[in-house]
């Protein structure tokens, strides 16, 4: 008995101690109230996190989307660059690597071409021959015919930088008929578009 009475004077001395040191009713109310504004706060700035995130992404998806359109002109530009200079064939005469003068306005035409696209590629001009002579001759005289068009286009004001040279000799025919008429074909150059 004398155990229980100590033990309640003592939680009494420890409530009475404790109530002391408790702040008022007003006080616990500006407490609770500061402390549900800042959480208000925070759960604001949270939000306006998350929308600035989100439309950051937005716009970083746009962006790519835009960037993506972009590419694909340029893809679709470059596909139409190359298609044009594939159409373009400057044709020689027989054991000859000077330009003819009926082919001229091609070759004035593709210095044009090359000249209005200011992206950066390299075009192959390719030399080839009909199958009369010799393998190396025809190689040698299908790199003489690549070199005559570059020089021409090069005095046109194309960049040399972005021209390259190689010859395919007889190897490379488009026609395969033992014909004049086809091999009249066969001695050319043809245009290749580099990226």
């Amino acid at each position: 008995m004398k155990r229980k009475l100590l033990v309640g004077i003592a939680a009494a001395v420890l409530f009475l101690a404790g109530c002391s040191k408790q702040p008022s009713l007003e006080n616990a109310q500006n407490v609770n109230a500061n402390q549900t504004q800042t959480e208000q706060t925070a759960q604001t700035n949270e939000n306006a996190t998350n929308q600035n995130e989100s439309v950051s992404t937005e716009n970083a998806n746009v962006e790519e989307e835009t960037l993506g359109g972009a590419k694909v002109s340029a893809e679709n530009a470059n596909q139409e660059f190359a298609k044009k200079l594939s159409n373009i064939v400057i044709y020689f005469d027989f054991d000859k690597y000077n330009i003819r003068p009926d082919q001229w306005p091609k070759v004035e035409k593709l210095a044009e071409l090359i000249k209005s696209n200011p992206s950066n590629y390299t075009i192959r001009i390719e030399g080839n021959c009909d199958e009369w002579g010799t393998e190396e001759y025809n190689y040698a005289l299908g790199l003489k015919r690549a070199n005559s068009v570059k020089n021409a286009l090069i005095k046109l004001g194309v960049d040399p930088k972005k021209l390259t040279v190689i010859s395919y000799g007889e190897l490379n025919p488009v026609c395969t008929a033992h014909a004049k008429w086809c091999w009249r074909l066969n001695r050319r150059d043809n245009f290749t578009y580099l990226p």
